[in-house]
C-alpha cells in the first residue's frame, strides 16, 4: 500500500519561485498641433493617458484609429508602431506595465 501524504501549505509558499517585480514605467511627451510623433512598441502593455488637448493614435497596418480628448485613455492591444497626432496641442503620458 502506497500512502502519500501532501506537504502543508506553508512549505509551498517557502519553495515557490519568487514572483517578478511588475515594473511600471511613465514617459511624457508634449505634441503641439498638427505634429505628429512616432512610439515604437517597447516590451510590455502600453497605455497612452491624454492629459490635455486632443490626440489621434493609429498602429502600422491597422485600420482602426483611436481618438482622445483630455482626461481620456487608450490601451494598446497592438504591438506594431503607433503613431500620434495631436489634433490641439496635447500632453500625453504613455505607461508601460512590464
Amino acid at each position: 500500500m502506497l500512502l502519500t501524504l501532501q506537504a502543508p501549505a506553508f512549505m509551498a509558499r517557502l519553495f515557490a519561485a519568487p514572483a517578478r517585480p511588475r515594473v511600471t514605467r511613465w514617459f511624457a511627451a508634449e505634441v503641439r498641433a498638427g505634429r505628429t510623433r512616432e512610439i515604437e512598441a517597447p516590451p510590455g502593455r502600453i497605455t497612452v493617458h491624454c492629459r490635455g488637448g486632443e490626440a489621434w493614435i493609429t498602429h502600422d497596418g491597422d485600420p482602426r484609429d483611436v481618438m482622445l480628448q483630455a482626461s481620456e485613455s487608450y490601451k494598446a492591444g497592438d504591438r506594431r508602431r503607433m503613431r500620434v497626432h495631436a489634433l490641439k496641442d496635447c500632453v500625453l503620458e504613455i505607461q508601460v506595465d512590464g
